[in-house]
C-alpha cells in the first residue's frame, strides 16, 4: 500500500481499536466486553453527551465506574459535553485512562488539559468536521491524543466525511516526533479505516460496524491496514 506519510520521513504508530460502547447492546454488554478482551481490543470508547453540546445524551461518571469494574480495557472517554472542566474530576474519579475534551466546547482548553494530566490520566483534544486543525498548534505538547471528527459530532445516520483524509495529514505533520496518538471517530469501518491509516492516524473508533460481529469485524479492520 502506499504510505505518503513515510515519504516524509515520518512512521505511522501501531494501530489501535478503540469499539464505541454506545453503540453496544446493553442486554450483553457484558457478553460483549468479554469478546472484546478475548479480540484483545486497545481501548474501549466512552461517549459522554449532555444533550446541550450535542443533541444525545449518553453515559456519565456512573457508567464509566460500572463500566471500568467489568473490565480490564483502558477507558478512552469522550467528553462531547459544555464546560468540561466542571466535570473532569468526576469523570477522573470514574475511572476513566484516556479524558478528550472538544477544541470548541470551552474557553479554559488549556486549563482542562493540565488538570486531566495531573491526575495521571492521558489527556487529548477532539476537533469536530468543521473546526480547523491549525487551532492546535499552541497545545501539542500538552496532547497524548488528538481525535479527529469524521462526522459531526452526537449525530446518527452519517456518513463519513473524506476531507478528514487531508486533515490526519496535516495534524500528523504537526505532531512531528511527538508522542501522540491521531485517533478517528466517525463511521470507522473495513473501507475507510485504510485511508486514514495511510494518512496517519493509528487509533480507530468503530461503533455500529464493529458491533455487528465484534470478532470478524476486528480482525477485518486489522487485516484491512496491513493488505
Amino acid at each position: 500500500m502506499s504510505e505518503p506519510i513515510k515519504e516524509r520521513g515520518m512512521t505511522v504508530k501501531d494501530m489501535k481499536l478503540s469499539p464505541s460502547i454506545f453503540a453496544a447492546d446493553l442486554g450483553e454488554l457484558k457478553k460483549q466486553i468479554k469478546e472484546l478482551e478475548d479480540s484483545n481490543i486497545d481501548f474501549i470508547h466512552v461517549d459522554v453527551m449532555d444533550g446541550h453540546f450535542v443533541e444525545r445524551m449518553a453515559f456519565g461518571a456512573d457508567h464509566i465506574k460500572a463500566l471500568k469494574s467489568m473490565t480490564h480495557i483502558p477507558l478512552d472517554v469522550h467528553l462531547m459535553i459544555e464546560h468540561p472542566e466542571l466535570h473532569i474530576e468526576s469523570i477522573a474519579d470514574a475511572g476513566a485512562d484516556i479524558i478528550t475534551i472538544h477544541q470548541e466546547s470551552t474557553a479554559r482548553v488549556l486549563s482542562c488539559l493540565h488538570k486531566i494530566r495531573n491526575r495521571g490520566i492521558k489527556a487529548g483534544i477532539v476537533l469536530s468536521p468543521g473546526t480547523p486543525e491549525e487551532t492546535i498548534k499552541y497545545l501539542l505538547d500538552d496532547l497524548d491524543m488528538i481525535l479527529l471528527m469524521s462526522v459531526n459530532p452526537g449525530e446518527g445516520g452519517q456518513h463519513f466525511l473524506g476531507s478528514v483524509v487531508d486533515k490526519i495529514k496535516n495534524v500528523k505533520a504537526m505532531v512531528g516526533d511527538r508522542d501522540i496518538d491521531i485517533e478517528v471517530d466517525g463511521s470507522i469501518d473495513n473501507k475507510t479505516i485504510k485511508p486514514c491509516y495511510e494518512a496517519g492516524a493509528n487509533v480507530f473508533v468503530s461503533g455500529g460496524y464493529l458491533f455487528q460481529g465484534i470478532k470478524e469485524h476486528t480482525e477485518t479492520l486489522r487485516k484491512a491496514v496491513k493488505e
